[in-house]
């Protein structure tokens, strides 16, 4: 479900969102090399989407994992959802987790005036040369939130959402999870 409703934020169809929320800084985690290629972060620590799990347990505890889950030398795709028969209005969650590498700074300004779009400002990005921004499309019981920070040979993307009574995986979260899965 936050796939196909962040596809839809993509897409331009998100509705108005006046709220803007700042993202706290957070420095804990040192710069990668200031060699821009694409060899600088190393995926290959990260062998299956169990190595990607420990990242978003807080916000996946009794999810199945999706059954495309896929792991190369240069894609991760990681995801998880409520299992069906669980599924509730207030209980249809999922998260997922995309890893590329990806030389080239993507362009990511035809998102800037697209509703729910907010450049995120931290210093870690920064250190690292680097981009990040999260998309929200507010649905009403919850939202769907997904998170992008690129550095200089990757490019992390971390979907979740605003669930009623749980943890929330909005941009500051997803930036923690990049940030460890780019350690």
């Amino acid at each position: 479900m936050a796939a196909s409703a962040f596809g839809l934020l993509l897409s331009g169809c998100a509705g108005a969102q006046e709220d803007t929320l700042e993202t706290p800084v957070a420095t804990e985690h040192p710069p990668v090399t200031d060699d821009s290629s694409s060899d600088e972060i190393s995926l290959s620590k990260i062998t299956s989407c169990d190595d990607i799990k420990p990242f978003v347990e807080t916000w996946t505890e009794g999810f199945e994992p999706y059954e495309w889950n896929n792991v190369s030398e240069d894609v991760i795709q990681c995801g998880w959802n409520t299992p069906p028969e669980e599924v509730t209005p207030d209980n249809a969650r999922s998260v997922e987790v995309n890893v590329t590498r990806l030389g080239e700074r993507p362009d990511y300004s035809p998102l800037a005036g697209m509703s729910g779009y907010e450049a995120i400002s931290d210093d870690w990005v920064a250190a690292n040369d680097g981009q990040a921004y999260t998309m929200t499309v507010d649905i009403g019981l919850s939202a769907v939130i997904g998170t992008t920070v690129w550095v200089p040979g990757v490019e992390v993307t971390v979907s979740g959402g605003r669930w009623a009574n749980l943890p929330e995986l909005d941009g500051a979260a997803a930036l923690g999870v990049a940030k460890q899965i780019l350690g």
